[in-house]
């Protein structure tokens, strides 16, 4: 035993790993320097690392209503369009030319100018300038009728030229005409243009739409058709900014005022007012999150409400 001690413990040139199985002890003094190894170069790894361990990689939660923005609804005029026939129209007469020029002066020279050069006196600062009619170059959607009649439906808007789609289709045809007066090598369509130009904007069938204002400007209009409205609106505005009940859940004090305004002639059940502001919440001032709510809180809502207008709750 004593001379096996005395092996161990002499300096060996080599390993001798017929010596480990006898004791096994030592294989942990040879393995301790590579688990060093390994933890030191995992420690620096993530010291180097360490903004990128940290960093959230979860998105923060918002609710769906804080992101959405609400866009009002556009002004448009109310529309009424005969029917036309695209075949007929795409053949210049002296009648169209007249009404095209008398449409152009009105509507167009200002930017074009009087002979379509593009210099008229509203598009000397404009960039880019207006359409060069005499050119043949830069257009844009092209120089035949159909295309032509695209640029005056839709317009184009990085260049400021407005839409004219509320304008009948025989005074754009007209106009076109006269604006391929300026140059006499105008391209023709064929008629399977002239049939997609009619199928794309469905001419040969007319249009016929109400008109359409902002919701904010039909509100006015209701809160200042009579003095009572008004002074109601004013004092429910008033009482609004003095309570605090509900100031999460009215995102909009102005239209919320407006939308109970209407109720001052007439009487509006539970249910019924219920059901309105569940369709669109936002429309009459009130956060979606409305509809989260259960029937008591919405039952007081109501008659919270109500309270503004001097209305006595509805019983069920």
């Amino acid at each position: 035993m004593k001379e096996t001690l005395k092996k161990l413990n002499q300096l060996q040139d080599e390993i001798n790993f017929k010596e480990l199985f006898v004791n096994p002890a030592r294989l942990f003094g040879y393995t301790y320097f590579y688990v060093l190894v390994v933890l030191v170069g995992i420690g620096i790894y993530f010291v180097q690392n360490l903004t990128v361990i940290n960093k959230n990689s979860v998105s923060p939660f918002i609710l769906q209503d804080t992101i959405n923005v609400q866009k009002d609804l556009s002004f448009s005029p109310p529309v009424d369009i005969p029917p036309v026939d695209v075949f007929k129209l795409s053949e210049p007469t002296n009648n169209l030319v007249d009404r095209g020029k008398k449409f152009f002066n009105a509507n167009c020279s200002s930017c074009h100018g009087e002979t379509g050069k593009g210099d008229g006196p509203a598009g000397v600062l404009m960039n880019p300038r207006p359409r060069d009619f005499t050119s043949k170059d830069g257009w844009i959607n092209g120089r035949k009728i159909s295309e032509m009649f695209k640029t005056l439906q839709e317009g184009i808007i990085k260049s400021g030229m407005p839409a004219y789609n509320h304008i009948n289709p025989e005074e754009l045809f007209a106009v076109i005409h006269y604006i391929r007066t300026f140059a006499p090598d105008f391209p023709k369509d064929s008629k399977d243009e002239l049939q997609a130009l009619n199928d794309t904007y469905k001419l040969s069938e007319g249009k016929k739409s109400a008109g359409q204002i902002p919701t904010s400007k039909a509100l006015f209009l209701v809160m200042t058709e009579t003095s009572a409205k008004r002074d109601l609106y004013n004092k429910i505005i008033q009482s609004l900014n003095n309570s605090s009940q509900y100031d999460k859940l009215i995102l909009s004090k102005e239209k919320f005022a407006g939308f109970l305004v209407n109720f001052i002639d007439t009487n509006i059940s539970m249910n019924d007012f219920l059901e309105l502001l569940k369709v669109n919440p936002v429309l009459y001032g009130v956060s979606p999150k409305f509809n989260l709510m259960n029937e008591n809180e919405k039952k007081n809502f109501y008659e919270y409400s109500l309270s503004f207008i001097g209305k006595k709750v509805e019983k069920l």
